[in-house]
């Protein structure tokens, strides 16, 4: 199944991994690098769509669509 994934780079450096509107709902993850951040992705996404703990979503049946974040100047709110 096929689960679109964008990635950010955070202001602290680290990326962020958000997949939104299927059906294991919203998922946003941080990883130290951009291929932890989609292992964490696609771990949170397996592990949504089990039925429970004992049922078993095969390794490959999480597929990404990765893009890229269009690169933006706005950096948050300052406190």
């Amino acid at each position: 199944m096929r689960f679109p994934v964008t990635l950010k780079t955070l202001i602290d450096g680290k990326i962020q991994a958000r997949s939104i509107g299927t059906v294991a709902g919203e998922v946003t993850v941080v990883g130290s690098t951009r291929d932890e951040a989609l292992e964490r992705a696609r771990n949170e996404i397996r592990y949504r769509i089990e039925l429970c703990p004992c049922s078993t979503v095969a390794e490959d049946f999480v597929e990404l669509e990765v893009q890229d974040a269009a690169p933006s100047a706005w950096r948050g709110s300052v406190f």
